[in-house]
């Protein structure tokens, strides 16, 4: 069978591409509607509808090349083991019931079907999960920290997700394994509290802290501290509803060349908002991921989603509120594991 993503303005002109390009017969696999973004001043793009559709044919797309060749079945299939069914298939219908990205899945099942006419090994599911395993690590990039040269890291998302906390805990271990030459400044001067909080960690790691309430302010504040090894910005919760907040954060965000900005998304946050997020985000420039609260959910799939669907480096994780020691970095094999333990096998 063969699979393929449409993406259109609404249900009836999805349906009308299945149709045209796959047949009558054609098996919708699923539907979701995608939120609207802001794409740049003055630019918005709507709500989309995206449709993943099968067929047990080779199709011929509007580009003329031949459709996906992947595997698909029966709305009715996904809830459980069908008498007959290919082992191959089987494997695919749990990971594609696990909701991983459709493209990913689609790539997927093309190996697996050239796999498994090549392979003599009898324990085929087993194989399949080494597959998976190795696509899921080449499918992630982790960035490898160094400090030949300054860095300035700043730390960006929603409300709530630990942007502090998380720049408390980076601060904190690179202060005790790394350099002393850190310092800390905070942007966030919206929240009740929030300068006084971050001072006091400051003062607990012996650290300099300093408050810039202009975007220009910022600018000098980085420049006074150029010898540093180590620059940690904190900056305010933003609601992905407001694009006008993102912009101002952006206004902060772009005085200096260097700011590597590393965006927050916690892991107890379902894939459509995710993707919503790191859309609204996008307006500044994303050096990195860090995923937090990977503690509160065994569920990481939608976690991963975003990398494949955004492209972008995958720095840390954290979990818990223990300094310095719930962060860890990124290794592309630990996130191979996250993702293949939240697959329900059984």
């Amino acid at each position: 069978m063969q699979i393929k993503q449409y993406v259109a303005r609404d249900i009836q002109e999805a349906l009308k591409k299945v149709k045209e390009e796959m047949g009558s017969e054609a098996i919708i696999l699923s539907t979701k509607k995608t939120k609207g973004s802001l794409q740049g001043p003055g630019i918005y793009s709507p709500s989309m509808i995206e449709v993943v559709a099968a067929v047990d044919r080779p199709f011929q797309s509007s580009s003329g090349f031949s459709g996906w060749n992947s595997m698909a079945w029966p709305a009715g299939a996904q809830k459980g083991k069908e008498p007959g069914l290919p082992e191959e298939e089987l494997f695919i219908q749990k990971i594609l019931s696990a909701g991983l990205f459709p493209e990913f899945v689609q790539g997927l099942a093309e190996e697996i079907r050239s796999f498994e006419k090549k392979s003599s090994t009898k324990n085929l599911t087993e194989a399949y999960r080494g597959l998976l395993n190795w696509r899921l690590m080449e499918s992630v990039e982790v960035p490898e920290p160094s400090f030949n040269a300054p860095r300035i890291w700043s730390f960006i998302g929603p409300t709530g997700i630990g942007k502090t906390t998380t720049l408390v805990k980076l601060a904190a271990h690179f202060r005790l394994k790394v350099t002393d030459r850190i310092a800390l400044i905070t942007t966030d001067t919206y929240r009740i509290g929030a300068v006084e909080q971050l001072k006091q960690y400051a003062q607990i790691l012996r650290l300099p802290l300093e408050t810039a309430y202009h975007p220009e302010e910022l600018k000098q504040i980085i420049e006074r501290n150029r010898d540093q090894d180590l620059l940690l910005i904190d900056t305010p919760g933003r609601s992905p509803q407001i694009p006008k907040s993102i912009e101002e954060l952006r206004d902060f965000l772009t005085v200096h060349p260097n700011i590597e900005n590393h965006l927050i998304l916690s892991a107890t946050t379902k894939d459509s908002d995710l993707e919503w997020i790191v859309d609204r985000f996008r307006l500044i420039p994303i050096s990195s991921y860090i995923f937090t609260k990977i503690d509160e959910t065994t569920h990481y799939v939608p976690l991963f989603n975003q990398l494949i669907r955004f492209k972008r480096p995958l720095s840390y994780l954290t979990k818990g509120q223990s300094v310095p020691e719930d962060i860890e970095p990124a290794t592309k094999p630990r996130v191979a594991h996250m993702v293949l333990n939240a697959i329900a096998w059984n």
